[in-house]
């Protein structure tokens, strides 16, 4: 125990050295100098986002949350759950966590799903819903009526996106079914495809890097962000880097945050990676054990180690949110979901 305490007081050291030696030194960034400064001196969450909102969401007879798979905000500035692990349901939530109706409904039929894996939010408003078992990309419109579905040709893995001219990426950032059976040689495929109206895959980019066939077990979580300009930014899960592409799938850079050492199996599913999230000002976010990592879109590490217990479930460029769960009151099954917004503030 005594040398135990011996390295983490060595670690403290090293990054409180480090911390104070930090100069905001960030070629071609999207920020300014004194917002850089700001970045590189933050010790704790509130010395660079303010938190705006903490709402906790109505339960009801029909909105009886258990888990989020996904979370969005759409046109109207309402919230938008999806739980495509237990209850397979969608709700929908006013700003004020007042529960509106549910989404669509369980089902095989026009406007139904099975498994409502992930949502998304087109440039247009329309609200999107991966239907993973159905191999479906389910649409309605920004009044919540039923438009159209897209059957995926390909197997749907996770999460889905949109740019702003209404590109669609797959997202597909998981370790390998072969790997988690036990197989060991590596199947080496792209993360991200691009697809057309009819579902069929035009493009597919972002190889799987091979550092993560070492884990044995899979990981089912977002792992791309699109800025203003469309670039697009990949981090797997389980390997700490970003790659940035083009839509057109060109690798422009990547990198990673200097300091950090690569995960390793032992540190099982409590080292798995969440992110990146874009912020409009030209940041992306990294979660990892209960700590935030702060990029800029160049590729500019601007901060790390800053202390965020709450899990990030999304980012709509001004704002992002974090999921709280309080405890159950008298006569409820389920814990009570409590949804935080923090906004930048430099």
């Amino acid at each position: 125990m005594r040398h135990r305490g011996c390295l983490v007081l060595m670690a403290l050291v090293l990054l409180f050295s480090w911390g104070c030696s930090r100069q905001p030194k960030a070629p071609n960034s999207p920020l300014s100098p004194s917002e850089l400064k700001a970045l590189s001196s933050a010790r704790k969450i509130e010395d660079i986002f303010l938190k705006t909102a903490e709402i906790q969401l109505e339960l009801t007879e029909n909105s009886a949350i258990s888990t989020m798979s996904d979370f969005v905000r759409d046109s109207k500035g309402n919230f938008i759950v999806a739980d495509g692990n237990q209850q397979n349901n969608i709700w929908i939530f006013a700003p004020d966590g007042h529960f509106i109706q549910n989404l669509g409904r369980h089902g095989q039929g026009p406007g139904e799903y099975s498994t409502p894996v992930s949502l998304e939010v087109s440039p247009e408003g329309d609200i999107l819903i991966d239907d993973y078992l159905g191999r479906r990309l389910i649409f309605y419109d920004r009044d919540y009526q039923y438009k159209k579905q897209i059957l995926v040709k390909e197997r749907i893995c996770n999460y889905f996106h949109v740019n702003h001219n209404n590109e669609i990426f797959m997202y597909e950032g998981t370790v390998p079914p072969s790997v988690a059976m036990g197989f060991q040689k590596p199947w080496i495929f792209d993360t991200i495809k691009k697809l057309n109206n009819n579902g069929e895959t035009i493009l597919s980019f972002a190889p799987i890097p091979e550092e993560v066939f070492k884990f044995s077990f899979s990981c089912v979580t977002d792992g791309i962000a699109i800025d203003k300009d469309d670039f697009i930014y990949e981090m797997n899960p389980l390997f700490y880097r970003i790659r940035k592409y083009t839509s057109g799938g060109q690798l422009v850079k990547s990198f990673v945050n200097p300091h950090f050492q690569q995960l390793e199996p032992r540190e099982g599913r409590q080292g798995v990676l969440n992110g990146p999230y874009y912020l409009e000002k030209g940041l992306l976010l990294v979660q990892l054990q209960n700590h935030l990592d702060i990029f800029d879109t160049e590729g500019n590490f601007l901060a790390g180690g800053i202390p965020l217990s709450l899990n990030i479930i999304y980012s709509d460029g001004n704002s992002f949110y974090v999921e709280k769960w309080e405890e159950p009151q008298s006569g409820q099954q389920f814990p009570n979901p409590v949804i935080i917004s923090y906004k930048l503030n430099l």
